[in-house]
């Protein structure tokens, strides 16, 4: 099968003239299949002759491939023109939302700096990381090999005592493997480097293996485990004379290079060199294009990146801070599901727990019942506290655990009489619960009065809980802490405003240093749209913070950002997930989602009822700033929030919650007349408002085109349409009565794209 390549590229006619089948653009186009998209990045500065070696080894397979090549924009090329690199090369910005089977980055003759010097690397390290989500399978070659070790495992490279140049003798370590399938027990390669890895550096790495390796030569050839990564040390690609010309440079240079190894015959340098590993190399590429790449890449290019997401969610983290809530440890079956995800996984170090949930939909939280037992008081605040006591019983006799319930709870009934000690009395479930789970699995407990700390006004103190905390938890392998409270300066428990468990999660999470805060409930990850509204909507598999925020702010039932600020603030990835489903991902919240990009459009719908859209309209007022200060000092000085505020050149249309303004429309209206005599306003009550939410939204203009078409094709009306400053969401108004309606229309335009 033929290599489509760009019209008029240089290596066309020098692989015509050795039978290699190359077709150019014009006639793929008559062509149909589906060719593998491969993407080499070139950094080497003979730019021609490194596009036809490799070209010429990716054309020699029965496989047929279109290829793009791509540059650094921050290095600009000095051995080939301008306008080559203008007409066949494209930068990062350009291809960055595409998705390629295989990509392959070059060496390159930097070897000797280290890899923060090099006046690219910022932008290569963004394009390897791009690469993890974007590309199938990625081939780097010597430096790029060495690069690419660095950026992904943090393996060293090493300056050898003088440079490696010659055609060295290879063997297989893993005979077995489909890179080298069909090679001999013995091959050439050659090699023209300063720079090594170590083979102990390499083999402390449990992801990656080495597959072959050369007495002389040290490792050739390391892969990753999931076949995503090939990371080849020699250069099979190059041409029979490569070598010379390095060698005559150098020579001529004055450099006194040795002569390569095993290079030209009897090592005479006279003499014509004796290629050996042309069909080694042919067979290397053919079997990386046709088993790491055709046989496992999506037929949908564009599905590559939703096949690799999955990585994201398994990446090795040393550190885990696990938080579990309430319909998760409701019951002693549910404990067990919980201990059975901790154990799985040695790097959930630090356990937070809610108190029990709801084991049914007619039964009552234990937190709720404790605060039943304050506001009750005397005889039934007893009655109540005897089931709750009576509900734990039932739970450590179901995990076998031997706890004193009947003493904790002795030391409950002592605090009812104690007006001061509510926080204590509502923060037992927590308490307890962690108490209960530490010993189940055989972990510390870390009591949160000890060791979380607010301030005078509530407030978290973050100083000193970094470092109470922080050392103890440094002193243990795996700790249990209960969540929804800290202490006052004075020694009384103090219960969290809101948010509970999940603050007390990422207070841990940061403290720890941990690289991934977990949040288990009884949802798997974070939903498109209300499932009150939408049957059955699909998680959304990765989301920001700031789209989480946006989501939030809409009323929809996610994470608020005040319960997750700590972690925010470090940048730790929140990743919510499903107890009773933990072989589902759940939806990992970042702070850049830019390489964790699936094929959702959006990432989520919410929206609320119950607004009231007061519409202003004057000549030239947006020339008028100080009118505009006027009027919404008249709703300042009612107390009367904003919700949103959109504005024209001749209008401004103020968005406020209806409860807010029912009994005072009339003299709001006429207070603001006051202010525009010669202007109308114009009240409509019963305002939903939607709020579309997605990434892409700044960038594709067919996202905000979706929405408004499925609302026209269910003859809903639009009152109202505003693009958020960030570009991340699209907020709609309709009546009230449309509300269901159109959220359901929105999400059926996108889910029937998506699914």
């Amino acid at each position: 099968m033929p290599i489509k390549v760009p019209n008029n590229l240089p290596a066309i006619e020098t692989l015509t003239s050795e039978n290699i089948f190359v077709m150019t653009d014009t006639r793929a186009m008559t062509q149909d299949i589906r060719p593998l998209q491969i993407l080499i990045l070139n950094l080497m500065p003979t730019k021609i002759d490194t596009e036809t070696q490799l070209t010429r080894l990716l054309g020699n397979t029965p496989l047929q491939v279109e290829l793009e090549l791509l540059q650094t924009s921050t290095h600009k090329a000095s051995n080939a023109s301008q306008e080559h690199m203008i007409a066949f090369y494209k930068t990062f910005d350009q291809i960055k939302h595409k998705n390629y089977d295989g990509m392959i980055i070059t060496g390159a003759p930097v070897e000797l700096l280290p890899f923060e010097e090099v006046d690219y690397w910022d932008e290569l390290c963004e394009i390897m990381e791009w690469s993890k989500r974007h590309v199938h399978s990625t081939f780097h070659i010597c430096w790029g090999a060495q690069a690419g070790l660095y950026y992904h495992y943090g393996i060293e490279k090493r300056k050898l005592p003088k440079k490696l140049s010659g055609v060295y003798k290879h063997t297989l370590d893993y005979k077995k493997g489909m890179l080298f399938r069909g090679f001999d027990d013995e091959f050439f390669v050659p090699h023209s480097r300063n720079t090594t890895v170590d083979r102990e550096d390499v083999e402390r790495i449990s992801e990656l293996e080495i597959i072959s390796t050369s007495d002389e030569a040290g490792i050739y050839a390391i892969k990753s485990r999931n076949d995503k990564q090939i990371f080849i040390m020699g250069h099979s690609e190059y041409d029979g004379d490569t070598l010379l010309k390095e060698y005559l440079r150098d020579k001529n240079a004055g450099l006194n290079p040795d002569v390569p190894c095993n290079y030209f015959p009897e090592d005479d340098d006279t003499k014509q060199p004796i290629v050996k590993w042309r069909s080694s190399a042919n067979l290397l590429y053919c079997n990386w294009l046709n088993y790491f790449v055709y046989q496992t890449t999506q037929y949908d290019v564009n599905q590559i990146n939703d096949a690799t997401l999955s990585d994201a969610f398994t990446q090795k983290a040393d550190c885990k801070v696990a938080k579990f809530g309430g319909t998760s440890l409701a019951d002693s079956g549910q404990f067990k599901k919980c201990a059975a995800i901790i154990e799985e996984d040695t790097a959930r170090k630090y356990i937070v727990v809610s108190a029990p949930g709801k084991r049914s939909a007619d039964d009552v939280k234990v937190t709720d019942l404790l605060i039943a037992c304050i506001e009750k008081k005397g005889e039934q605040a007893e009655e109540i506290l005897d089931k709750i006591q009576s509900r734990y019983k039932v739970l450590v006799r179901g995990l076998g655990v031997k706890l004193d319930i009947d003493q904790e709870f002795n030391q409950i009934r002592n605090a009812l009489s104690d007006n001061t000690k509510s926080d204590y009395i509502i923060s037992r479930g927590e308490y307890l619960n962690a108490k209960i789970m530490a010993a189940y699995i055989g972990a510390d407990f870390i009591d949160a009065k000890d060791h979380i700390f607010l301030k005078e006004d509530g407030t978290f103190d973050e100083e000193k809980t970094k470092k109470v905390l922080g050392k103890a938890l440094a002193e243990t392998n795996r700790a249990v802490i209960p969540g929804f409270y800290g202490t006052l300066p004075s020694g009384e428990a103090k219960t969290f405003a809101r948010g509970g468990s999940d603050i007390t999660g990422a207070i841990v999470a940061a403290v720890a240093g941990a690289d991934l805060y977990e949040n288990w409930t009884d949802v798997s990850g974070l939903l498109m749209a209300d499932p009150r509204i939408v049957d059955n909507p699909r998680s959304v598999p990765v989301i920001t913070y700031k789209e989480l925020r946006e989501l939030s702010y809409m009323g929809a039932a996610v994470l608020h950002e005040d319960t997750v600020f700590p972690v925010v603030k470090l940048e730790i990835p929140i990743n919510i997930r499903n107890t009773n489903k933990p072989q589902e991902h759940g939806t990992l919240i970042v702070k850049n989602a830019d390489y964790y990009q699936s094929s959702l459009e959006i990432s989520g719908i919410s929206g609320k009822t119950g607004y009231t859209a007061i519409l202003i309209e004057k000549g030239k007022m947006s020339e008028q700033p100080q009118l505009r200060a006027e009027i919404l000092e008249i709703f300042d000085e009612r107390k009367i929030a904003v919700k949103n505020i959109l504005s024209s050149i001749d209008s401004l249309n103020i968005i406020v919650h209806e409860f807010d303004v029912r009994d005072c429309i009339s003299v709001l209206t006429e207070e603001i007349w006051d202010k525009v005599p010669q202007g109308t306003v114009t009240v409509t009550s019963d305002v939903a408002l939607i709020a579309i939410v997605g990434r892409e939204l700044g960038t594709s203009p067919a996202v905000a085109v979706k929405v408004l078409g499925a609302l026209a094709n269910r003859k809903i009306n639009v009152k109202l349409i505003d693009h958020g400053a960030q570009k991340i969401n699209m907020m709609v108004g309709v009546n009230s009565a449309d509300y269901m309606a159109a959220i359901q229309a929105i999400y059926t335009e996108f889910a029937r794209v998506e699914q």
